[in-house]
């Protein structure tokens, strides 16, 4: 079994606790969930809910880039709002992320998320051989 790699980059919010920004397995790369924090570590983006949606997936591209790969190799994405009801607002910016085929995906609607935020991701992707 290869050995698991832990990615790191300061192009995204680095870690405060026990987690990694994402691991790889082979080709398999599976991000932490990504709030729209901003990468200083200064906390969440300010200008609202789509400031902090664009925030969160520029967050996991920038580990997904740190990995060697992109978004075009996700195949999966899971999403929390905190308000079901701004699904298709939340679907909307994603589309500006993601494009055909799309990644699987599941949105739950939760209670809270950290710091206040509304949206939070996180991505399974695959890389191509060699990369």
């Amino acid at each position: 079994m290869p050995e698991l790699e832990a990615i790191l980059t300061p192009a995204a919010p680095l870690p405060t606790s026990a987690y990694s920004q994402a691991l790889r397995q082979g080709n398999l790369i599976v991000t932490s969930g990504y709030l729209g924090t901003l990468p200083d570590g200064s906390g969440l983006v300010s200008g609202g809910f789509e400031a902090e949606v664009r925030q969160a997936l520029d967050n996991i591209k920038a580990v997904l880039e740190g990995s060697g790969c992109s978004m075009n190799h996700v195949v999966r994405v899971n999403v929390s709002l905190t308000d079901i009801s701004r699904f298709a607002e939340m679907d909307a910016i994603y589309c500006d992320y993601f494009a055909p085929p799309y990644p699987t995906r599941n949105t739950i609607g939760v209670a809270e998320l950290w710091g206040g935020a509304q949206v939070g991701f996180d991505v399974w992707a695959v890389a191509d051989d060699g990369e």
